[in-house]
């Protein structure tokens, strides 16, 4: 797998990559407007990487857009390698994110995929639409940006999980990754790239919230402007001081499990956490800080196939995970605000030659 997707180039980003974003037919012209500039910016800035499928789709359509690409990509095929007929049905219940498929099942030919329900009418969006109204939108934009980097992440590692061992059943040479560290990382990134080119998005001029992710802004449910700030993600300081008052018992965010009081091993698996709320994403930056956004970024990326994880995070910072832990807590108990120079004040692709990278380079 190594060896094919290096000779392919699926490890390096592209202007031009091989991937697909495909809307049954009754989505909303100007939702898919949004969502292909979004992409379109995201190519821009990280790159585009090959091998990457995101749907979103009606359930009461007839898809037949969507259905006919999908079949054009071998979609249909059941557990047994059986081709079955293409249905949006077929489609419905294979739903997911980051989710696999290969041509005829052939495995050296996989394609990343996030097969989603349209979130302006799933249920399970309804208490986030009504809590956000018209801003709601953005919501899954940053989404978006959230899982085509989970899609980022996993091309460098070459087939290997990108998990912990013990995460769950059948996992291929887990790098022993953390939870903290794989969503966390995702989480950074989409919060200073929403920031960055927030003011061009198709969807901030429509709304005429231009400039509001400006500087380090706070957010406040009392308007627009605000719910577009909070689920843009660039509130940046803000997410920090939330998490140190969670971390000190004084957090009164009705969100909150309340229960974070220092991070620990726990954090390395999803269904233990206490601390994710923003601690994930802080303890990202933590390490950019401590070494930089290119370390997090880029170099994390060309070693953990290689080191798998634990000697990844020695070799940049000097520290094992226990000793992180503790070396973050105590920065977060004693500064109460974030210092100069923890949240970058530069574009991140400024401070990160996303095309330089180059995974695998030890291996190959």
């Amino acid at each position: 797998y190594f060896e094919l997707s290096t000779e392919l180039g699926n490890n390096k980003p592209k202007k031009n990559a091989e991937m697909c974003v495909l809307f049954s037919e009754s989505i909303p012209d100007i939702f898919r407007v949004y969502q292909l500039d979004v992409m379109e910016k995201l190519i821009d800035y990280v790159g585009g990487y090959d091998r990457w499928v995101h749907i979103v789709y009606e359930p009461e359509d007839q898809a037949l857009e969507a259905v006919d690409a999908l079949d054009k990509f071998d979609f249909f095929y059941d557990n047994n390698n059986k081709k079955v007929e293409p249905t949006l049905q077929f489609v419905h219940d294979r739903r997911s994110c980051l989710g696999g498929f290969g041509r005829k099942n052939d495995q050296l030919n996989n394609y990343r995929i996030c097969i989603q329900p349209n979130p302006q009418n799933d249920p399970f969006w309804e208490n986030d639409r009504n809590r956000f109204g018209e801003a709601f939108p953005m919501a899954h934009m940053h989404g978006v940006v959230h899982e085509y980097y989970h899609h980022v992440q996993v091309t460098h590692t070459f087939g290997k999980a990108n998990a912990m061992a013990n995460d769950c059943c059948g996992l291929y040479e887990p790098l022993d990754a953390p939870a903290w560290y794989v969503e966390g990382q995702a989480a950074v990134f989409p919060s200073l790239f929403m920031r960055d080119n927030f003011d061009d998005l198709q969807i901030v001029k429509d709304y005429g919230v231009q400039g509001a992710c400006n500087g380090d802004p706070e957010y406040t449910m009392d308007n627009t402007e605000g719910l577009f700030i909070k689920l843009a993600g660039c509130f940046l300081t803000q997410k920090y001081s939330l998490f140190r008052e969670e971390l000190i018992g004084e957090s009164n965010e009705q969100y909150y499990l309340g229960e974070c009081r220092g991070f620990t091993n726990l954090e390395e698996y999803r269904n233990t956490a206490l601390c994710n709320n923003y601690g994930w994403e802080m303890i990202n930056f933590y390490i950019a800080y401590l070494t930089s956004f290119e370390t997090l970024f880029i170099k994390f990326h060309e070693d953990v196939y290689d080191l798998r994880f634990p000697e990844t995070l020695k070799k940049h910072t000097g520290m094992n995970s226990e000793e992180l832990y503790t070396s973050f807590n105590t920065f977060i108990l004693d500064n109460p605000t974030p210092p100069e120079g923890f949240f970058p004040t530069e574009p991140l692709n400024e401070l990160v030659d996303f095309w330089s990278i180059n995974s695998g380079k030890q291996s190959g």
